[in-house]
Parts: structure tokens; sequence; C-alpha cells
């Protein structure tokens, strides 16, 4: 494995981390917090432009209110996020480190980071390298499946699991890979772009199924309401 498969996993993660800051933060331009009751925690989708008086008003189409379950699955992969990053970036800190004696980890930003692992320029133990192609492999933590399926995850939560959002939530991650293409310095490998593939697929499947759902149900519906005006005419 050379550098670029420490890479593939370092950038699942920017991807997911920037979709999650453009979710909870500017899911469609701004997300604005509303009170918090014990179970519910309310967020309205709205557009800059928008009177900001609509941000209060439960009647507003974009009015997403988050139950106690919703807002435990966000916290959890928040949380979850933050503890794989911090030890990823602990282990780039250490092998350059190893290699580098006089090297200040205080000084390493993350684009810093970024740049040292895009360009080779951090070497990596045969130790490291077979666990980052453990972690992007297709049953890995970092691998397609699993990172889509938390930012599939993370995007039911922040909607409310409302599918008219679906769109809406697409193209806040469509945004968040690309801010994490700029973050990166330059094009994020393949298996990201198949990460926000799958991810989209996701989401938009979850979507199509509720819409069918819906339809099967007004069919039921119609047939009952035609089967009992039948019964009634006939005794």
């Amino acid at each position: 494995m050379n550098t670029n498969q420490i890479l593939s996993a370092t950038n699942s993660y920017q991807a997911a981390e920037a979709y999650k800051k453009t979710s909870d933060s500017k899911a469609a331009d701004t997300v604005a917090k509303a009170p918090e009751t014990a179970d519910t925690e309310a967020f309205v989708y709205e557009k800059k432009s928008a009177d900001k008086a609509a941000t209060n008003n439960p009647k507003n189409k974009n009015y997403v209110t988050l139950t106690k379950e919703n807002k435990e699955i966000i916290a959890q992969l928040k949380a979850d996020a933050e503890q794989r990053t911090a030890q990823l970036r602990s282990l780039v800190e250490s092998m350059i480190l190893k290699q580098n004696k006089t090297f200040q980890v205080g000084t390493l930003t993350d684009e810093k980071m970024f740049e040292m692992l895009r360009k080779g320029q951090v070497e990596v133990s045969p130790e490291v390298r077979a666990q980052a192609q453990a972690d992007i492999a297709e049953d890995g933590y970092w691998g397609i499946e699993q990172t889509s399926e938390r930012l599939f995850s993370f995007a039911k939560a922040i909607s409310g699991g409302d599918t008219a959002k679906a769109e809406t939530l697409i193209t806040a991650m469509e945004k968040g890979f690309k801010q994490a293409t700029k973050a990166w310095g330059d094009d994020l490998p393949e298996i990201c772009q198949k990460t926000l593939e799958s991810a989209t697929e996701k989401i938009r499947s979850w979507a199509k199924q509720a819409e069918f759902s819906d339809e099967l149900a007004d069919t039921t519906k119609d047939a009952l309401e035609a089967q009992a005006a039948n019964s009634a005419l006939t005794e």
C-alpha cells in the first residue's frame, strides 16, 4: 500500500466531517435552532433571505423536529467520527516524529498534514500500512459501505425522517465533499467519489420507498372505500 491508501481513509473522514458541518449548520443554506423541549429539538431549514419570523413558526414547511432518538443518533455519529479522527491524527503525528525528531507537533495544521500525506512525505510502517488497508477495505470502517451508511444515517436523523428533504440533503452532502476537496488541496481518491455515490443512492432509495408506501396506502384506502360502498349498497 502506498501513502494514497492512508489518504483514502483521511479523505473519507474529511468528506463525512465536511458534510456533518454542512448538514447541521447549513443544510439548506442556514439551520436555525429553535427552543428545545425534553424529548425533541426543532430545526428550520431556511433560505438566507427568508423572513426570520418564519424560523419560529411550526407551520413552516421546512420546520423539522428532531426526536430524542434522532438526537442520540446524531450525537453518537459525531462522537465516533471525532474519536476516529483523533486516532488518525495521533497516528500521523507519531509517524512524522519518528522520521523527524525535531518536528514540532504544535505546528502541524490540518492543511500541513494533508499536504505531507498527499505528497508522500510521511513514511508508513508495515503495521500502519496493514491497518490502513483493513480500514478502507470493503468491510472496513472507512470503506465505502460503512462510510456511506454513516452519512445516510446522519442525513435521516438530521432531517427528522422527512423524505421530502432528500434532495436538500444530497445537495448539502455534495457541498461537503467539495469543501473536503478544497481542504485536501487536490482531487479526492476514487473511494471518496464512490462513497458519495453510494450515500446518494441510499438517500434516494429511502425517499422512493417512502413514496411507494404512500401510494400503496392510498390504493388500499381507495379499495377499502369502494368495498365499503358496495357492501352498503347490497345490504
